[in-house]
């Protein structure tokens, strides 16, 4: 098993977030089984026994309602927010150790869906905080633009996004190229 393998090489963390998991990403708002999360929660009691953190990826953004992050849009429990937030908090009840949002590969047509009057950069943000405040714990987050060579898509993304994201939260970069 992976988990016993991290252990007995001294390592501490499982990130999971297999693209290949429909309800992690094209069906994200897709509730897992009774199966599923049977399942899971077997898994992170391994992790615990073996010392071993696992961090729960969801990656939303391929169809995540971003205007819902508006001043003055109205959160109900249908909302693409409270659905995350609820997701988030259903994969800590079954044994998650942290929550990581995951807005990598995704299209690079923001603008056409969600408009000009907010960055990208500034909604992701917005988005990770406020599902870090929800969760009242900090996050990992992973933004679309994770290494220097995807710039050139959008080159105020990141500058966008550092002046919001609270400074708590701990971003995956992977630096000069992917």
């Amino acid at each position: 098993l992976i988990v016993k393998s991290l252990r007995k090489n001294n390592l501490n963390t499982y990130l999971y977030a297999p693209k290949e998991d429909i309800n992690h990403r094209l069906d994200w708002k897709k509730e897992y089984s009774t199966k599923w999360r049977s399942n899971f929660r077997k898994f992170t009691n391994i992790g615990k026994k073996n010392k071993i953190n696992i961090i729960a990826g969801i990656a939303p953004g391929l169809n995540f309602n971003f205007k819902q992050l508006s001043e003055n849009a109205k959160i109900n429990q249908k909302s693409d927010v409270k659905l995350l937030v609820n997701k988030a908090k259903q994969l800590l009840d079954d044994g998650a150790t942290s929550i990581a949002l995951l807005l990598d590969d995704i299209p690079d047509d923001f603008k056409i869906k969600f408009g000009t009057n907010v960055s990208e950069g500034t909604y992701h943000g917005i988005l990770a905080n406020r599902l870090s405040k929800e969760l009242n714990q900090n996050i990992f987050f992973v933004p679309r633009i994770y290494a220097d060579e995807l710039n050139k898509d959008e080159p105020h993304y990141l500058k966008d996004l550092s002046h919001v994201l609270n400074v708590k939260i701990k971003v995956f970069y992977c630096g000069e190229n992917v």
